[in-house]
């Protein structure tokens, strides 16, 4: 196992690459961009622990560094398309400020 692979395949990893990115989504303020990113790799840090752990019996989802980073990804994608649906959904609702009559 490569070292690349080894580090991806650590749930403390992902972790702290989770608050970093949500501290990063506060502190510069980046309209909700990086926040579900970060929810994403607190989402893979838990699949790898309870991989690690077994909690789905012989089944690997993520095995090799590609399949992390594409679950990475693909989860990502996902968070940031709902939060945005959701946020939207909720601003429809309210006036625009620009509209004048």
């Amino acid at each position: 196992m490569s070292i690349f692979t080894y580090w991806l395949l650590l749930p403390e990893v992902w972790v702290i690459l989770g608050i970093l990115l949500i501290a990063a989504d506060f502190t510069i303020g980046a309209d909700l961009f990086l926040l579900p990113i970060g929810i994403s790799a607190f989402v893979i840090a838990a699949l790898i622990y309870a991989q690690g752990n077994l909690w789905f019996g012989d089944v690997i989802l993520l095995g090799t560094w590609r399949q992390v980073i594409i679950w990475f990804s693909m989860l990502s994608v996902a968070s940031i398309a709902l939060i945005k649906f959701a946020f939207q959904r909720q601003r429809k609702d309210e006036p625009d400020i620009n509209e004048y009559e």
